[in-house]
């Protein structure tokens, strides 16, 4: 493991640095397009299949996910406010806790990330085809829809996306944060319809017009399966006749802990944000606050309007091809069914720009640090972007890609990260706990929550609600995303060991290296408007 203090690569007698251009407004974009694409528009219907008998109750279970999810965001944001750093979770843990537990918890993580990454790019190629399928009464749309449906769009369409936006990534933090913050607005128009179309129908709406010409394409999709001709009562008699109870949501919540997992890619983007100790915080409580709120409306709308029964077999019989704008779009005219399933695509893809640049800043600061090759930690001169460690992550996410085209299945992938996040989360709550100790000097440098028993009482709660997640996903829900989870993690330790092995062989003052954060070169940035 390298020095720390090592000086930063020079360039005209500069260091070179990542740019601090991010502001608010790009940060709390980083997390909502992170959290809100991924978890809503496919998970609140498919966890009918994934935790049968949970009939109505999914914004319930959403509720109970919002308390870890805001107790961890104000422990990442007392971390923050004293380390903000690329790289986030690693350097929190590995300073305020233990560098091996900092390594080890994001190492899941990030390749965890790294393979949702190709997950969602695969997953949106369904949402893609449902939005061109409505757009079927204004256009000639028959030959898109077809190729949105073969095998080939399966495969070049999530490539195509992961390396356009590895792409943004690259050419700069100004084009990533203009990226994210469009993308947002886009997103959260299509959001918002879905809410007003819920609480303006009911069921009897629902049942109506999927009978008439407005269920043309929800009957379309079923057609390829079982439910093939069946009127709506026939398919809703396919789902479980009576709900769960309480062990069910239960369930649920730890399942839906996923929607919930990305607001934390704040955190890596610490040593690009400007005021980073001022707005890290802010961003966390701002970003936070808004994907709660957002899913209670959401999943209450759509459950508000659409009959469990009807979810629950038509997500039995298509699992792949189950989201709540080909759903709700029933409900709606055409031109607005297809805004809806256009955005719902735009949202899961709004995952991958802020997931690379996430992951990305993990590899680097590990690199730094020295738990890989220093070489990788390298700044592309002209975009001061870490090119190597973008690159990196875009080959593991490639790869999923690949795997998820082999296998036709995506949960696998989406279990491993909700278990990878929340073992990172439930360190984080410790870290809190243990940093004045490990770090006294870092810890004095913390500026949200200064009051140490607030931070303690904020700490074990996150703790008490966490660890039992940790433990109902790892036994009762993972199977094998367990176990995949596992092989990462013994994966990590090899590498862990290797890398301090070979450090101490050169002689690096390892204690030295934990003791402090990463060079400052980059809080040395000249003033410039941020994004």
């Amino acid at each position: 493991m390298a020095d720390t203090n090592e000086a930063a690569p020079r360039t005209n007698g500069h260091a070179i640095t990542l740019a601090r251009d991010l502001g608010l407004l790009a940060l709390v974009a980083t997390a909502v397009c992170n959290v809100i694409g991924a978890g809503i528009n496919i998970v609140s219907v498919g966890i009918q299949q994934k935790i049968p008998g949970i009939g109505p109750y999914v914004p319930l279970a959403f509720v109970f996910g919002v308390l870890p999810a805001l107790l961890t965001a104000l422990c990442y944001a007392v971390l923050a406010s004293a380390m903000p750093r690329a790289g986030g979770g690693y350097i929190y843990v590995s300073r305020a806790l233990h560098p091996f537990l900092g390594f080890m918890a994001t190492f899941s993580k990030w390749f965890g990330l790294a393979a949702v990454i190709g997950v969602l790019a695969y997953m949106d190629v369904a949402l893609l085809q449902s939005g061109i399928g409505y757009l079927s009464p204004y256009l000639n749309v028959a030959g898109v829809f077809a190729f949105l449906g073969s095998s080939a769009a399966k495969l070049v369409i999530p490539l195509a996306m992961i390396w356009f936006f590895w792409a943004i990534n690259i050419i700069g933090v100004r084009t990533y944060a203009w990226t994210v913050i469009i993308l947002m607005v886009l997103m959260l128009l299509g959001g918002l319809a879905v809410i007003a179309t819920g609480f303006l129908h009911g069921p009897q709406d629902f049942a109506a017009a999927f009978a008439g010409d407005a269920g043309a394409v929800l009957r379309a999709t079923l057609a390829a399966t079982d439910l093939a001709g069946m009127p709506l009562p026939d398919i809703s008699a396919t789902a479980p006749p009576e709900p769960g109870g309480i062990f069910h949501i239960l369930k649920a919540a730890a399942f839906l802990f996923f929607a919930y997992i990305g607001f934390a890619s704040i955190s890596q983007a610490g040593g690009e944000a400007r005021n980073p100790r001022r707005i890290l915080p802010r961003a966390f409580i701002i970003a936070t606050t808004v994907i709660c709120a957002y899913y209670l409306l959401f999943s209450a709308a759509v459950y508000h309007a659409i009959p469990w029964h009807f979810i629950a077999g038509f997500v039995k019989a298509a699992p792949a091809d189950a989201s709540v704008p080909l759903l709700i779009g029933v409900l709606m005219p055409p031109a607005l069914a297809s805004f809806v399933a256009l955005m719902a695509a735009l949202a899961l893809a709004n995952d991958i720009p802020p997931m690379l640049l996430a992951t990305s800043r993990l590899f680097f600061a590990w690199a730094r640090d020295g738990v890989f090759p220093r070489g990788l930690a390298s700044i592309n001169r002209r975009f001061r972007t870490p090119h190597w460690a973008l690159t990196a992550c875009a080959l593991v996410a490639t790869t999923f890609v690949l795997l998820c085209y082999l296998w036709e299945s995506y949960f696998t992938g989406v279990d491993t990260v909700v278990i990878a996040l929340t073992f990172t989360y439930l360190l984080i709550s410790i870290s809190v706990l243990t940093f004045p100790r490990r770090s006294p000097t870092i810890f004095r440098q913390v500026a949200f929550i200064r009051s140490r028993p607030a931070q303690i009482i904020i700490a074990c709660l996150a703790i008490l609600c966490l660890f039992p997640l940790l433990v109902l996903e790892v036994f009762v829900l993972g199977g094998e995303a367990a176990f995949f989870w596992l092989g990462a993690m013994i994966v990590g330790a090899i590498l862990f060991l290797a890398g301090w092995l070979s450090a101490r062989a050169r002689g690096v003052n390892l204690p030295q290296v934990f003791a402090t954060l990463p060079t400052t070169a980059e809080e040395e940035e000249p003033a410039s408007e941020a994004i």
